[in-house]
């Protein structure tokens, strides 16, 4: 008899806790697979060596146009990039659906697309900024994401796009090419983006993952939190920070119980209360900042320490019922 990873993960969990001995796990070993089986090894192999397979034929592709840029022609460079982005769709093409083969092979066309874009901005130096080619690269690879259904596209387009937001809100606050965002509009606009899009994947993520894993709703609440508690801790000595100090608390009231109760998800909930503690943290340093020296430090360090331990717990609690 198989046991599954849930299984296993229980049984190595009651023994850490001593409710089983070291005998009666020997004799739990005896009637259930307990190690990985090969089959179980061969479905990691499989994926480890496919996106190793991928990753390295992108980067040989990059490397050839770099160190033979001057010695091909325009024509002979497009050629080979078209040719790698026409190879992987048709292992694609004619793959099993959802086989680990055609999974890696469309990550592949999202790679090759983004280095396509980048190609033809290098041969005709077209002047854009590069937030312009980021984007362009995230929209194009939407649909080779989209059929794929697969942690690894989802998760680099997710990064392409985060990239193309901040390259456009860097050169508009740095090199004023677009009028009107400053620090805090960015910020704000990325949290937004951000915990927009962990709402698709919490509504949808059946549809567009096709499994239950959890990976691309974790990197979207660290992106939009963080940008909502950087802002909600600069907040507490620049006024027009504000929104997102409202934002994180009216994230942090909502996700609390939300993560708690509706979908559990630990991550996310550790990430809202030590980021909270974090924003009281600033709170109380701006507040006692001009009292006496040792006071305002013992009294931080007080509440750092009790507010973190508290919530240790109560994740580890919650852990523990979930066991």
């Amino acid at each position: 008899m198989s046991l599954s990873l849930q299984q296993r993960d229980q049984l190595l969990s009651w023994t850490e806790r001593g409710y089983l001995k070291g005998p009666q796990l020997q004799a739990c070993a005896t009637l259930a697979q307990l190690a990985p089986q090969a089959g179980q090894w061969q479905w990691l192999l499989d994926r480890l060596l496919a996106c190793a397979g991928v990753l390295l034929v992108g980067v040989g592709v990059v490397f050839f146009f770099a160190w033979n840029w001057d010695a091909f022609p325009r024509f002979a460079k497009f050629s080979v990039a078209a040719g790698v982005l026409s190879g992987f769709t048709a292992i694609a093409l004619f793959s099993h659906y959802r086989s680990v083969l055609q999974q890696a092979a469309l990550l592949g066309c999202c790679i090759a697309t983004g280095a396509f874009l980048a190609l033809i901005g290098q041969t005709y130096q077209t002047g854009a900024d590069i937030w312009q080619l980021f984007a362009a690269w995230a929209l194009l690879m939407l649909p080779w994401v989209v059929l794929s259904r697969s942690t690894a596209c989802w998760a680099l387009c997710w990064a392409v796009a985060n990239l193309a937001l901040l390259r456009f809100f860097s050169a508009s606050m740095w090199f004023g090419l677009f009028a009107g965002f400053s620090g805090h509009d960015a910020l704000l606009i990325i949290a937004l983006a951000n915990l927009a899009a962990l709402a698709l994947f919490e509504i949808f993520g059946a549809k567009l993952l096709g499994h239950r894993g959890r990976v691309l709703h974790r990197l979207c609440a660290l992106a939009g939190l963080s940008a909502l508690l950087v802002g909600a801790m600069i907040s507490w000595w620049q006024e027009a920070f504000l929104p997102l100090l409202v934002g994180f608390a009216g994230a942090s009231l909502l996700g609390v119980p939300l993560y708690r109760w509706w979908r559990l998800d630990l991550p996310i909930l550790a990430l809202l209360l030590f980021g909270l503690i974090a924003l009281v943290t600033g709170g109380l340093f701006r507040l006692l900042m001009e009292h006496e020296g040792f006071f305002a430090f013992n009294a931080i360090g007080l509440f750092v320490v009790v507010s973190s331990a508290l919530a240790s717990l109560w994740l580890h609690r919650i852990y523990r019922g979930t066991r």
